[in-house]
């Protein structure tokens, strides 16, 4: 009873969360990490539950997995050079200037992964909101995938540093790792060149008429294999969920009722779980005795939205032809709710933040998740271009 009572509570929370979201107007997963917040202060959920962080774990993977369907590479590798160019002139913008934070703030180095970093999970949420044709958002759309695909790399690299320091053990595990893309690369290579010779074979794996869960069961199959592969590398798990998301969108696009399917399983308990259990390692009488933690959210947010203004204004403010859709753009680049946590996270992990910097990253994301979203909508609603 001990065991699943913690389990029974994070369920409740699970499903209260939507109404909460719908009745104030917050982005669920805002609302999921305040329900945690409030579970983990009631002490109703332990955070170190040695099963509740094997679940929490298993979500974040998830989410990871949920991230990589993002990314067909198919379209990645259709995109227009000069749109490539573009978007890694603003790459390099964007570390740049949080390599220039980091140094004159005497930041973390944890920092030059943090300030950039970026998420789908919001951008694709203000696409249900506005649609996918307005400009700004078509591009922070793109801009995102690419991102997302940087901040792993960035994230694995920083997770390599911390882990072996900078030394040949680091340039060990980075020549596992470039192999390690090599050897997928060529899986792909390979997998177009069967999949052209043999076309029956992808519904051998996922037929189109499934009465027995096949798909469900092959997508476990591919999801468990490439997190225990990259285990086995001794590389980031959360590298081999986003990997087995990619080769699924990008090979079995045909099963449409499937990435679906995928998201009510994630969305609906995995994923949710995670945050829950993110709001419940957030220690509140730590926050009551240092309310400056607030103060060094809300310094991040800003220093988040600022670099990103910078550098969409020198990257594409031309593109726009007004600043208005620039600034929609930066503010909807900078709502990395779920990479913020996950950077988080890694860097409490390290040792690198304390539970004071920890605390101010996750409140930093609940800021960006619920005032960034509410000046979008004043800012798409002004009708004046400036």
């Amino acid at each position: 009873m001990e065991l699943l009572l913690p389990f029974a509570i994070v369920a409740i929370l699970i499903v209260l969360a939507t109404p909460l979201s719908n009745l104030t107007k917050i982005p669920i997963v805002v609302a999921e990490i305040l329900l945690g917040i409030f579970a983990g202060y009631f002490d109703l959920v332990n955070p170190q539950d040695t099963y509740i962080m094997i679940v929490a774990n298993t979500g974040l993977l998830f989410l990871m997995f949920l991230c990589g369907m993002e990314v067909d590479l198919r379209n990645f590798l259709a995109m227009d050079r000069q749109f490539l160019y573009r978007a890694g002139a603003y790459f390099v913008m964007l570390y740049g200037l949080s390599a220039l934070c980091v140094v004159a703030l005497a930041l973390p180095i944890i920092f030059l992964a943090l300030l950039p970093v970026m998420s789908l999970g919001m951008i694709m949420a203000l696409i249900r909101d506005y649609g996918k044709d307005k400009p700004w958002l078509n591009l922070a759309l793109k801009i995102g995938i690419l991102g997302e695909v940087v901040s792993i790399a960035v994230l694995i690299t920083m997770e390599g540093a911390y882990k072996y320091g900078f030394n040949w053990q680091l340039g060990e595990s980075l020549l596992m790792l470039s192999v390690f893309l090599i050897c997928v690369v060529g899986v792909f290579k390979l997998a177009n060149i069967l999949f052209w010779w043999f076309p029956n074979l992808k519904l051998l794996l996922l037929p189109h008429d499934d009465t027995n869960s096949q798909d469900i069961r092959f997508v476990i199959l591919l999801f468990v294999l490439f997190i225990v592969l990259t285990t086995a590398l001794s590389l980031e798990k959360v590298l081999g969920a986003f990997i087995a998301g990619v080769i699924l969108a990008t090979y079995f696009k045909y099963k449409h009722t499937l990435p679906e399917k995928l998201n009510d399983l994630g969305f609906g308990f995995f994923v949710p779980f995670f945050f829950i259990y993110v709001g419940t390692t957030i220690d509140i009488p730590i926050v009551v005795e240092n309310p400056h933690i607030l103060l060094h959210a809300l310094y991040l947010v800003l220093g988040m939205l600022s670099i990103r203004i910078c550098a969409a204004s020198v990257v594409f403010l031309r593109y726009f032809k007004n600043f208005k859709h620039t600034l929609l753009f930066a503010l909807s680049d900078c709502m990395p709710l779920t990479f913020l946590v996950i950077v988080a996270s890694m860097g409490q992990k390290f040792g690198v933040l304390g539970d004071a910097l920890y605390i101010s990253c996750i409140f930093g994301a609940l800021f960006e998740g619920i005032f960034f979203s509410l000046i979008i909508k004043g800012l798409f609603n002004l009708k004046k271009e400036f």
